[in-house]
C-alpha cells in the first residue's frame, strides 16, 4: 500500500513524487531510486518492498547516512534498510530477499540493494557469484551498486570493477550523472526480473560526488520493453546436485540471452551519431 509522504519542502524535493526538475547529487539519486521503484510497483498495483543492505566506502561513504536522514521516507513506502556487517553479510541478506516465493510473507516480493566500495566487491565476489547463480525473482529482482575510485581520491589503489563484474555475470550499467542513475537504475531493476540475473552500476567518484538538475519527469512514462520467454526464473537456494548443473547451464545460456536481448529492446547502449560512410566506430561510457 502506498502511504502519505512528509509535506513537501525545498530539501526534500529530491526525494518526493513530484514532476520537476531538482538539485541533487549521484549518493542523492541512488538514495531515491528505491522509492521511486516503490512508487513504480505500487502504481501498477503490485505489493512489493523493498530492502538495502552492504558496507560503506567512498564514493559511496555517505550513501547510508544518507539513507538514514531518509528514514521516514523508507518506512512510508516499505523499504527496509538494514547495514551489513560486512560486504558478505550485506550480499547473503539481498540474496535471501529473492526466496521470499518459499516463505509465507505478506509481499509478492522483494527488490534488493546492494552497495559497496570496488575492494568490497572483490572481498564479497564468492557470496555475489552464489546470489547470481541462484538467481532474482520475477517479482523482486537485485542490484548491485559498486562504488569505483579511478582517481585513488580515497582509496590506495585505483578502482574499476567492469572486469570483476563481467566476471561475475552482471549486465553492468554505467551512468554519467545523477539523471543517468535514476533512468539506468530502473532499467537495471527491469532486467534483473526478466533475466533472472542480479545487475550492477558501476558509480564512480565524480558521479557520487557530483550535483546536477535532474528532470524528474522523464521517469514518469517507463515502460521496458520485454523480452519473449522472460520474467520465468525461479531462484532457488539448492545449490547441490541434481539442480546445480540446470541452474548453471540456464544461468550460462537463457539469462544470459534474455539480459542481452533486453539491453538491444530497450537501445541501452544508444549510438548518438552515426552516417552510411563510417569507418571508425568509438566505444564510450
Amino acid at each position: 500500500m502506498r502511504t502519505t509522504e512528509a509535506p513537501l519542502n525545498p530539501l526534500t524535493a529530491r526525494y518526493a513524487d513530484v514532476s520537476c526538475s531538482v538539485m541533487m547529487t549521484g549518493v542523492q539519486a541512488l538514495a531515491r531510486l528505491p522509492l521511486d521503484q516503490a512508487r513504480r510497483d505500487a502504481a501498477a498495483g503490485r505489493n512489493i518492498s523493498g530492502f538495502i543492505s552492504g558496507y560503506e566506502g567512498s564514493p559511496l561513504g555517505g550513501y547510508d547516512l544518507e539513507l538514514g536522514r531518509q528514514q521516514h521516507l523508507l518506512d512510508a513506502h516499505n523499504v527496509h534498510f538494514e547495514p551489513g556487517l560486512n560486504e558478505e553479510a550485506g550480499a547473503m541478506a539481498v540474496q535471501g530477499t529473492q526466496l521470499i516465493h518459499e516463505l509465507n510473507a505478506s509481499v509478492d516480493g522483494v527488490v534488493g540493494y546492494w552497495y559497496g566500495k570496488a575492494p568490497g566487491l572483490d572481498r564479497a565476489s564468492d557470496a555475489l557469484r552464489h546470489a547470481n547463480l541462484m538467481g532474482t525473482h520475477p517479482s523482486g529482482g537485485a542490484v548491485a551498486f559498486v562504488g569505483d575510485d579511478p582517481g585513488a581520491k580515497s582509496s590506495t589503489l585505483p578502482c574499476a570493477s567492469e572486469l570483476a563484474l563481467a566476471d561475475l555475470m552482471m549486465p553492468t550499467f554505467y551512468p554519467c550523472d545523477p539523471a543517468d542513475i535514476l533512468e539506468l537504475g530502473r532499467h537495471a531493476v527491469a532486467l534483473s526480473r526478466a533475466s533472472g540475473l542480479w545487475a550492477a552500476m558501476k558509480i564512480v567518484t565524480s558521479v557520487a560526488d557530483g550535483s546536477a538538475t535532474v528532470d524528474l519527469v522523464a521517469g514518469d512514462s517507463f515502460t521496458p520493453v520485454l523480452p519473449p520467454h522472460s520474467g520465468k526464473h525461479e531462484p532457488t537456494s539448492r545449490l547441490l546436485q541434481p539442480t546445480l548443473g540446470p541452474l548453471e547451464r540456464d544461468w550460462l545460456s537463457t539469462r544470459m540471452r534474455i539480459a542481452r536481448e533486453y539491453l538491444a529492446l530497450n537501445d541501452v547502449n544508444k549510438v548518438v551519431q552515426q552516417a552510411p560512410t563510417d569507418r571508425i566506430g568509438i566505444v564510450t561510457a
